[in-house]
Formats: structure tokens, sequence, C-alpha cells
């Protein structure tokens, strides 16, 4: 609802369509190729994509348990909110890595649309009201968090999400709202480890000030409480378990076991100290996994620090003014999930980036409201356009380095090794898809070597049941893996064979087959046409 001229409205619409246009478009572009490039997955993303594929066709994961509400991965766990998405994906449209992160797309384009909204509550109408979406658009940390597929960084998007149906609610007294954004936080439980923190400790505050203000009822609190809680107790459960604290038990629909490993200790005052230290740099500037930050660039740019200081000054200054006169206001609530999301990273053991993600959504409400007072004080053309100029070249910088993949940086050929988090080469599973294609209704032998390593990958892309996983035999799949004590010669056989094998490959284009040279890392596929 824009109280501008016709002109202006029109511009309003050109410049919102704009940005909305970048957002898709950088968000989508090379979306199964960048980060990592085409042949490049991160362990974890390989790991929820896998269980999402046995979850949608059989309702266990790899491990053979029901529906569970924390994936156990490798053994500490892993999220279940974006493997449920990405299992209700590919239940749909079938498995692709572009699929499988095109979740995180659609979460982020929610997200953006409900940031528009709160936006023009926090902003008012007209053109200031757009600065919000255009920070999202072009931050780094948005656009890489946005961009694949790690499970955490959905607590980002939700945070938003849930914080603006959470003002709705308190704007319209609604109680069928507050119960609305209830099932919402109850679902953001299932993003993040550290909403376990985050949520509760944001609620208690939000409940005193809003108390306080007399902007809510016992039943709007009850209506916004019960499906929290209703919808957290799965887990609540599930954590339990894993601390050891009760059994193991089965619903008989769901199963709820322990991991290897409980993460309770992740979380302590005595980290405080060290995270005081580090977390500026390590929240601004980089952290130690190479693909959550691009130094040279910052996590939100090195130019918006000065308007997101400046911001949360005026945050500040308003919640002052509101505590003291007893007038809601709702940046207030903005200042409160920021204080509780910081609170949490400080109590972070090896505090990195999307161990505080959803820190950048009042980070980037900062930035914009610097800009705006900016904006406002000096009241002339120039600051817009030393400040539009600004972001427009940061971004188009980085834009260049985060889709040519020219240094050191996502690209998985390139990227420096760690022990714990790993990106993988995909160049098997890519291979395997064209295998697939070509093989149709016909058996697929595939003969590759160090299967351990790629097993997980393989298990991926040949759509291997769980009750296969972790097995010699895939014959009732319709493939096998490894190399047979005689070839078929019938031409019922299709092969995938590694490149270093080459000599099995000579072998049967003498007895007729077509050998057809894979795209990724030299596999060929030999068949009987």
């Amino acid at each position: 609802m824009i109280k501008e001229t016709g002109k202006e409205k029109m511009l309003y619409m050109v410049l919102f369509g704009a940005i909305t246009a970048l957002f898709l478009a950088t968000r989508l572009f090379r979306l199964d190729m960048a980060p990592f490039t085409a042949e490049g997955m991160h362990f974890d993303e390989m790991s929820a994509a896998y269980d999402a594929w046995c979850i949608q066709g059989w309702g266990v994961d790899r491990h053979l348990t029901r529906f569970p509400v924390y994936f156990m991965n490798t053994g500490p766990g892993q999220n279940a909110l974006y493997i449920y998405l990405a299992a209700i994906a590919f239940k749909l449209f079938g498995f692709s890595l572009f699929k499988f992160r095109m979740v995180a797309v659609i979460c982020a384009l929610a997200a953006y649309v409900c940031l528009y909204f709160l936006s023009g509550k926090l902003f008012g109408d007209g053109l200031i009201s757009l600065i919000p979406n255009a920070l999202m658009t072009v931050m780094p940390v948005f656009l890489m968090s946005e961009h694949w597929g790690l499970e955490s960084y959905l607590f980002l998007s939700f945070s938003i999400i849930s914080f603006y149906f959470l003002i709705l609610a308190i704007d319209k007294g609604s109680t069928g709202y507050f119960v609305l954004d209830g099932i919402l936080w109850g679902i953001t439980f299932y993003t993040y480890g550290v909403s376990y923190v985050v949520i509760p400790l944001f609620g208690i505050l939000t409940l005193g000030y809003l108390l306080y203000m007399k902007k809510i009822r016992i039943r709007d609190i009850l209506g916004l409480g019960i499906p929290m809680v209703l919808l957290g107790l799965p887990l609540a459960l599930e954590q339990l378990v894993i601390a050891e604290v009760i059994k193991p038990f089965s619903t008989g629909f769901m199963d709820f076991l322990p991991m290897d490993r409980s993460r309770v200790k992740d979380v302590s005052f005595s980290y405080i100290p060290e995270n005081l230290r580090t977390s500026f740099v390590t929240l601004f500037s980089k952290d130690y996994l190479f693909y959550n930050s691009v130094p040279k660039f910052g996590t939100i740019f090195y130019i918006s620090i000065p308007f997101m200081i400046a911001g949360l000054g005026l945050v500040l200054v308003k919640t002052y003014r509101s505590l003291k006169s007893r007038e809601y206001e709702t940046f207030t609530l903005i200042l409160l999930l920021y204080i509780s999301g910081r609170l949490m990273s400080l109590m972070s053991e090896g505090l990195n980036i999307n161990k505080a993600n959803e820190l950048y959504f009042p980070y980037l409400i900062f930035t914009a409201a610097g800009i705006v007072f900016i904006l406002e004080k000096i009241n002339r053309k120039w600051p817009v356009i030393v400040i539009a100029a600004g972001y427009g070249i940061s971004f188009l910088f980085f834009a260049k380095w985060a889709y040519s993949n020219g240094e050191d940086s996502w690209n998985y050929q390139s990227r420096p090794r760690t022990t714990e988090y790993i990106v993988e080469d995909i160049h098997t599973g890519l291979a395997i898809e064209e295998a697939k294609k070509i093989a149709g209704d016909k058996k697929l032998q595939m003969m590759i070597n160090d299967v351990e390593a790629r097993y997980l990958q393989i298990c991926l892309f040949a759509g291997t049941s769980p009750y296969d996983y972790d097995r010699e035999g895939y014959e009732e799949n319709g493939y096998a893996i490894g190399i047979p004590e005689e070839l078929d010669l019938s031409g019922d056989t299709v092969y995938l064979i590694a490149g270093e094998l080459h000599h099995i490959t000579d072998y049967l284009v003498t007895e007729g087959f077509t050998n057809k040279v894979a795209d990724h890392d030299g596999f060929s596929v030999v068949y009987r046409q």
C-alpha cells in the first residue's frame, strides 16, 4: 500500500521487480554447480539427500530408523526439517542435486516475501521499505547459505518467516494468528540445534515485553505456546534419549534412538571469554570453514558494518523509549531476537557462521535502519547514489568470485582439506546418472574403484534402498557393484567402468559393445546397441 504519486508507484514496482528478479537469478544460477562446482557436494548434503531419498521411498533413514525427528548421519546427528522437505521434493519430482538444493531456495523465497511485508511495518510505505529486501538479495551470507543444502541454514530463513507471523499476530491481536505462529516456531525447532536455546529464550523475553506493554492475552499465550510445545515434544524426547536420560523407544510409527555422541557439551558458559574475543571477526569476516564466508568481502559486506552499528544504536534508543513510555515498538522484538541469538553464539563451542546464522536477520534489519537514518537525515540524492553504488560494486565483484570459482574458494578441487567438514567430488555419482539413463530397464554393472570411500554417493545416485545400504548385493535394484567373474556379452547388461579398468572396456569393445566416455572423471559407459 504505497501512498506516493503514480510515477513513484511505478518506480517502486519496477525496483521491487528488479530486486526480486535478481534474488531469484542469484539463487537459481548454477544451483547444481556453485558453490562446489558441478562435481562437489558437502558430506552433510549427501547424507541429508540420501536419507531424504530413503524416507520418501521406504519411511526409514539409511540406518533403518522409522521417521526420525533427528537423523543420525555418521553419529553426532543431523537436523530433520531439510531432509523431510527434500523427501517431499524427491517424491514428487525424483532425485537430482538441483532439486535437493532447491529446498533452500524455496525456503529463502518464503523468507524474502515475509521480509517484504515486515519491512513495510518497520519502515513504512515507499521506496525506502525495499532496502531490507535489496540487502538480503546481495549480502554474501544470504546468497551463499541459500545456494546449497547445508540443513542448519534453514534456521535463518525460518527465523524471518516465524518472526514476521509473530508481528502479524501482535498487530492483529488474533489468537488464530498466534496459533499459526506457534506452529511455525515449533517447526523452526527442527531446523538447527541452536534453536533449542534461542527460541525459548526469545519467547521468554518477548512474553515479558508484551505483557509489560499489555499487547498479549492469556489465550494468545496459550495459542502460541501449546503448538510450540506439542511440536517440540518429539524432539525433546529424542534429545533425552541421546542424553541417556530415558531409554530408546518406538511408537510403532517413529523410532527414538540414541546417537554416538551428545552435543550437550557444545554449549557452555566456559566458551564465553574466547567467543567475546573472536566473534566479531568470526561473524563479520571469516570462520574456520572455507565454505561459510569470503574474507575479502565479509559476511554482510564490510561497508554494512557502520550502518549496522548505527542501526543497533537506533534500536536501543527506540527500545529505551518504548520501555519508558510503555508504548509497543516492533524494533524491540528484533533486538530481543538478536540478544537471544547473541547469547547462544557466545556459549557455542567452536563458534562459526552457520552456528549463529539466525543472527544475520537482525544484522540485516540493523543495517537497513542505519541506512534509512542516514538517508532521512541528509535528505539528498547523493547519499542514495553513493550507498547504492557501494553495494552494487561490492556485489558485482562478489558475484564474479562466487560463480566463476576462479580461485581457491568453494571449488572442491582447490579447497582446504579438513578432517571433519568434507566437501567431496561427485564424479562417480554423476557418471552413475549418465549410465542409468543409457541402461534404462537393463541391468547396470558398476565397476568402480575405491567403493568404500565413495559408498554414500554411489547409494545416493544409484537410488539404493536403505535395506540394501551397507550390503554387497544390489542385483534386486537392477544394478551391481564390482567386477563380475564372468561378463555378460548378451547386451542385457550395461557397464559403467572406471578409466583405470580400460582393459575391460577395450575387451568389450572388441566384442561389439559401444564405448561412450562419460562426462565425469574418465568413466566409460559400455553397452551393446
